[in-house]
């Protein structure tokens, strides 16, 4: 999802999710100037609190 959509979707302010995409809060997809947002990863974000993400390999 863009983050319009995810913006809209989740009910969150779009200027506080550019700013969690610029502090690399969690992992999104970018393609050119584009930025995309995985749905489950945003939900999953929002359930734990926030805090900047660990990217762990199991």
């Amino acid at each position: 999802m863009t983050i319009k959509e995810t913006a809209k979707e989740f009910q969150f302010p779009e200027y506080a999710i550019r700013t969690l995409v610029k502090r690399g809060a969690f992992p999104v997809i970018q393609v050119g100037n584009r930025c995309y947002i995985t749905r489950e990863i945003f939900a999953d974000y929002l359930k734990k609190g926030g805090g900047l993400y660990d990217a762990k390999f199991e």
